[in-house]
């Protein structure tokens, strides 16, 4: 059982740890951030996974993980967004968003959305 008792400054820095590296933590490490019950999806491309076991098995098995720069991390209490740019050896940059819920001090739930970079169009 998780305490509910985690401050909002034990959250953010649990996110720091997870997202503020140049590279990201091993499946490993980031499973134990995660609730048992974990649930993480990207809606634009159906993606779900249902446990944390699942998400580190997928995690395990992508091969080289993005690099990943920190933009900034909004939120209190159980709902925040982290939004990153990370780059991908085949695919280039990306920039995310990632919603996630906690659960005491764990992580409930992640919702995350991927854009590819882009140039805006000419305004004349």
């Amino acid at each position: 059982m998780t305490p509910a008792t985690t401050t909002d400054e034990q959250k953010r820095a649990i996110l720091e740890s997870l997202f503020a590296g140049r590279t990201f933590k091993s499946p490993d490490e980031e499973y134990t951030y995660r609730a048992s019950d974990f649930v993480a999806e990207i809606p634009q491309t159906g993606e779900r996974w249902e446990s944390r076991e699942a998400l580190r098995d997928m995690q395990r098995g992508f091969g080289t993980p993005p690099g990943v720069r920190l933009e900034r991390i909004r939120g209190q209490g159980d709902m925040w967004v982290v939004e990153t740019v990370q780059t991908y050896e085949r695919d280039g940059e990306h920039h995310t968003c990632v919603v996630i819920e906690f659960e005491g001090d764990k992580i409930a739930r992640e919702t995350r959305y991927y854009a590819p970079s882009s140039t805006p169009p000419e305004r004349g």
